[in-house]
């Protein structure tokens, strides 16, 4: 994988910085000729030193005011109203005029708040880009919270900030989803996949065809884009452009509830197998293990493993090298390298059967994902 360019959006850059602080450039220069006038005055018509006229100078325009620092006359004191006025209205007011305006208008803090934040999301590692701004996407960040998964929120909505503080989202950006640049200021480098999920399913489309680009030109593997969609039609449009997996909101919806009205919670508020198909916050897990062809269970049977005796895990289905999958498989089935196991099981106890019984050598789906991000990370150097 190659190193990625990336730059800050103009309107974040040190420039945009530049030109909100030449606002001071008007009072600055009214500033110094004020100065200028009222110190080379004082020397005129009183006949002072150029310390002293200036000296004078500073203390009427401040309005520090100690007082006269000589014996003025009229013509003296008459120009020193003058200076005053001018001075005083001109200088010191137009100055904090536009010292509030730019204080209030928070535009440098909202630039220096960006900046702050692009530079914590280059520190992220394992997360994902979530693209859209809408309940369901709330939702999805709120569980991918629960399991410890960073999420970079990117929508080029005013109100994301709003959006983003009112849920504790910690990590998002104001920029456009569909420019190439906003993907590296994400961190995509580091990151495990995309989830696209706006309520326009044409610019998902975008979007979509955007992630896979720069997948595709630097090289980032494995890299998993998912998407929902409102619309069925966009199903296989996403899935041309490059999207790993598509669903529509309606369907995930309706499958729930079909589950749901086929096997009622009669036993509860929730039914537990419902819970344990969707990875809900059980203890259960389903998970894959692939079998590898130097594993110390290779030419032994579901029976002698015993793994339900031993680490109080069910094998439900076991699929084979060549496709064929066996549901529900007897005590005589013989595990064979490549071999899937799919396997229910408490969450603590699995890792103590990879490691007793398998002594290493399966590999879950979860820790295969971590095994291949972490060879891409190394790869960055």
């Amino acid at each position: 994988m190659r190193k990625v360019k990336k730059y800050i959006p103009p309107k974040y850059g040190q420039e945009r910085i530049l030109e909100v602080l030449m606002k001071f450039r008007a009072p600055l220069i009214i500033a110094l000729i004020t100065v200028m006038v009222s110190t080379v005055g004082y020397m005129l018509i009183s006949g002072v030193d150029l310390l002293t006229a200036f000296y004078m100078t500073i203390l009427t325009v401040t309005t520090i005011g100690y007082g006269e620092m000589w014996n003025m006359d009229v013509k003296a004191r008459i120009f020193n109203l003058a200076v005053m006025t001018f001075g005083v209205g001109s200088v010191m007011g137009y100055s904090i005029a536009v010292l509030i305006n730019i204080v209030t208008s928070g535009e440098v803090k909202k630039i220096l708040r960006f900046r702050k934040m692009v530079n914590d999301i280059s520190a992220l590692k394992g997360h994902y880009i979530v693209f859209g701004m809408n309940d369901y996407v709330l939702h999805l960040i709120k569980e991918m919270k629960f399991y410890k998964i960073p999420v970079v929120l990117v929508d080029p909505s005013e109100k994301l900030e709003e959006f983003a503080k009112e849920h504790e989202i910690n990590y998002y950006l104001q920029l456009d989803p569909s420019d190439e640049n906003t993907l590296y200021l994400a961190n995509i480098e580091t990151a495990v996949g995309a989830i696209v999920a706006t309520t326009d399913d044409y610019r998902n489309l975008a979007i979509t065809l955007t992630v896979k680009n720069a997948v595709t030109k630097n090289n980032i593997y494995p890299f998993f884009i998912l998407a929902l969609v409102k619309k069925d039609k966009f199903k296989e449009k996403l899935k041309l452009v490059g999207a790993d997996y598509v669903e529509t909101i309606p369907s995930i919806i309706s499958k729930r509830m079909a589950i749901l009205a086929r096997k009622p919670p009669i036993f509860g508020e929730k039914s537990l197998l419902e819970e344990i198909l969707f990875g809900e916050h059980t203890f259960i897990d389903i998970e894959e293990l692939v079998v590898q062809s130097d594993s110390p269970i290779v030419g032994k049977t579901l029976r002698d493993i015993d793994l339900r005796k031993r680490f109080g895990i069910t094998v439900i289905a076991v699929k084979k090298s060549d496709g064929k999958v066996i549901y529900t498989p007897g005590g005589d089935v013989v595990i064979e390298p490549l071999d899937i196991l799919v396997v229910v099981a408490p969450k603590n106890r699995l890792q103590d059967a990879i490691k007793v019984l398998f002594k290493g050598k399966v590999t879950s789906r979860g820790a295969m994902l971590k095994k291949k991000i972490k060879e891409r990370l190394h790869g960055l150097g």
